[in-house]
Protein backbone atom coordinates (compact mmCIF):
# COMPACT_ATOMS: atom_id res chain seq x y z
CA UNK A 1 0.00 0.00 0.00
CA UNK A 2 2.84 2.38 0.87
CA UNK A 3 4.51 1.63 -2.46
CA UNK A 4 1.30 2.44 -4.34
CA UNK A 5 0.99 5.79 -2.58
CA UNK A 6 4.63 6.61 -3.32
CA UNK A 7 4.15 5.75 -7.00
CA UNK A 8 1.04 7.96 -7.20
CA UNK A 9 2.91 10.86 -5.56
CA UNK A 10 5.83 10.41 -7.98
CA UNK A 11 3.47 10.43 -10.97
CA UNK A 12 1.68 13.54 -9.70
CA UNK A 13 4.93 15.42 -9.13
CA UNK A 14 6.25 14.38 -12.51
CA UNK A 15 3.10 15.56 -14.28
CA UNK A 16 3.15 18.87 -12.39
CA UNK A 17 6.76 19.47 -13.37
CA UNK A 18 6.01 18.73 -17.03
CA UNK A 19 3.05 21.14 -17.07
CA UNK A 20 5.12 23.84 -15.37
CA UNK A 21 7.96 23.36 -17.81
CA UNK A 22 5.62 23.59 -20.80
CA UNK A 23 4.06 26.77 -19.42
CA UNK A 24 7.53 28.19 -18.89
CA UNK A 25 8.50 27.33 -22.45
CA UNK A 26 5.42 29.05 -23.86
CA UNK A 27 5.94 32.15 -21.75
CA UNK A 28 9.63 32.28 -22.57
CA UNK A 29 9.24 32.21 -26.35
CA UNK A 30 11.83 34.53 -27.74
CA UNK A 31 13.56 35.00 -24.42
CA UNK A 32 16.67 33.12 -25.47
CA UNK A 33 16.76 34.19 -29.10
CA UNK A 34 19.46 36.42 -30.51
CA UNK A 35 18.43 39.87 -31.75
CA UNK A 36 18.93 38.61 -35.31
CA UNK A 37 16.56 35.67 -34.71
CA UNK A 38 13.96 37.97 -33.17
CA UNK A 39 14.18 40.43 -36.06
CA UNK A 40 13.86 37.60 -38.57
CA UNK A 41 10.79 36.25 -36.73
CA UNK A 42 9.24 39.73 -36.72
CA UNK A 43 9.77 40.09 -40.49
CA UNK A 44 8.29 36.61 -41.07
CA UNK A 45 5.25 37.44 -38.95
CA UNK A 46 4.66 40.83 -40.57
CA UNK A 47 5.56 39.58 -44.04
CA UNK A 48 2.80 37.01 -43.88
CA UNK A 49 0.23 39.25 -42.21
CA UNK A 50 0.84 42.29 -44.42
CA UNK A 51 1.96 40.70 -47.68
CA UNK A 52 5.25 42.63 -47.71
CA UNK A 53 7.49 42.86 -50.76
CA UNK A 54 11.23 42.13 -50.46
CA UNK A 55 12.22 45.79 -50.14
CA UNK A 56 9.78 46.26 -47.25
CA UNK A 57 11.05 43.07 -45.60
CA UNK A 58 14.65 44.25 -45.85
CA UNK A 59 13.85 47.68 -44.39
CA UNK A 60 11.75 46.24 -41.59
CA UNK A 61 14.44 43.67 -40.75
CA UNK A 62 17.05 46.42 -40.43
CA UNK A 63 14.89 48.49 -38.09
CA UNK A 64 13.58 45.50 -36.18
CA UNK A 65 17.14 44.36 -35.49
CA UNK A 66 18.06 47.86 -34.31
CA UNK A 67 14.93 47.98 -32.11
CA UNK A 68 15.57 44.54 -30.64
CA UNK A 69 19.13 45.46 -29.68
CA UNK A 70 17.95 48.73 -28.15
CA UNK A 71 15.22 46.98 -26.13
CA UNK A 72 17.63 44.27 -25.00
CA UNK A 73 20.10 46.89 -23.77
CA UNK A 74 17.37 48.69 -21.82
CA UNK A 75 16.12 45.43 -20.34
CA UNK A 76 19.59 44.31 -19.27
CA UNK A 77 20.46 47.59 -17.55
CA UNK A 78 18.92 46.28 -14.35
CA UNK A 79 18.85 48.26 -11.16
CA UNK A 80 17.98 51.92 -11.27
CA UNK A 81 14.54 53.28 -11.87
CA UNK A 82 12.36 50.54 -13.35
CA UNK A 83 9.59 53.00 -14.28
CA UNK A 84 12.07 55.13 -16.21
CA UNK A 85 13.32 52.08 -18.14
CA UNK A 86 9.75 51.02 -18.94
CA UNK A 87 9.01 54.52 -20.21
CA UNK A 88 12.15 54.42 -22.38
CA UNK A 89 11.09 51.03 -23.76
CA UNK A 90 7.61 52.34 -24.54
CA UNK A 91 9.04 55.43 -26.25
CA UNK A 92 11.43 53.27 -28.26
CA UNK A 93 8.56 51.00 -29.32
CA UNK A 94 6.50 54.00 -30.45
CA UNK A 95 9.41 55.26 -32.55
CA UNK A 96 9.75 51.78 -34.04
CA UNK A 97 6.04 51.61 -34.92
CA UNK A 98 6.25 55.01 -36.64
CA UNK A 99 9.31 53.91 -38.62
CA UNK A 100 7.70 50.62 -39.67
CA UNK A 101 4.57 52.43 -40.82
CA UNK A 102 6.72 54.64 -43.06
CA UNK A 103 7.51 51.54 -45.16
CA UNK A 104 3.89 50.44 -45.52
CA UNK A 105 0.99 51.34 -47.80
CA UNK A 106 -2.21 52.72 -46.27
CA UNK A 107 -3.91 49.31 -46.40
CA UNK A 108 -0.88 47.66 -44.81
CA UNK A 109 -0.85 50.29 -42.03
CA UNK A 110 -4.47 49.42 -41.19
CA UNK A 111 -3.60 45.72 -41.08
CA UNK A 112 -0.47 46.45 -39.04
CA UNK A 113 -2.51 48.33 -36.44
CA UNK A 114 -4.98 45.44 -36.25
CA UNK A 115 -2.13 42.94 -35.83
CA UNK A 116 -0.62 45.07 -33.06
CA UNK A 117 -3.97 45.36 -31.24
CA UNK A 118 -4.39 41.58 -31.39
CA UNK A 119 -0.87 41.13 -30.07
CA UNK A 120 -1.56 43.42 -27.11
CA UNK A 121 -4.81 41.60 -26.33
CA UNK A 122 -3.09 38.19 -26.41
CA UNK A 123 -0.29 39.47 -24.18
CA UNK A 124 -2.81 40.85 -21.68
CA UNK A 125 -4.78 37.60 -21.71
CA UNK A 126 -1.60 35.59 -21.04
CA UNK A 127 -0.60 37.85 -18.17
CA UNK A 128 -3.96 37.17 -16.50
CA UNK A 129 -3.38 33.39 -16.60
Amino acid sequence: MKNLILVLIAITLSASAAVGQERGNRQGLGQNRTPEERAKAEVERLGTALNLDQSQRDSIYKHSLEQTKKQQALFQQGGGDREKRLEQMKSSRNEYDTKIKSFLTEDQIKKYEEVQKGRVQRRQARSKE
